[in-house]
């Protein structure tokens, strides 16, 4: 099985974006490739809007807690980071 290449599915998934901005498949898709990039924050941005148009998915809930999660963990590391710079 070939490795997937997100930043492909990426660019794909914001064509299609651009022509739907409502299309559930192709927010999660793009908030999939987003969080597999690490970037975080717009992996947040798109899963949140798929879990508003498809409420019930799993797999959107599920990236979406993970991206998250991966904010929440950076955003700690950066408060340790400034608070140890001011002491």
């Amino acid at each position: 099985m070939e490795p997937v290449n997100y930043e492909r599915v990426k660019e794909y998934s914001l064509k299609v974006l651009e022509q739907q901005p409502r299309n559930a498949k192709a927010l999660y898709r793009a908030g999939v490739a987003a969080y597999h990039l690490c970037d975080y924050e717009q992996a947040r941005r798109c899963l949140a809007q798929a879990a508003q148009l498809q409420p019930r998915d799993t797999s959107v809930k599920h990236y979406l807690e993970l991206a998250e999660s991966q904010l929440s963990a950076y955003r700690q590391k950066e408060k340790q980071l400034y608070a140890g710079m001011f002491e």
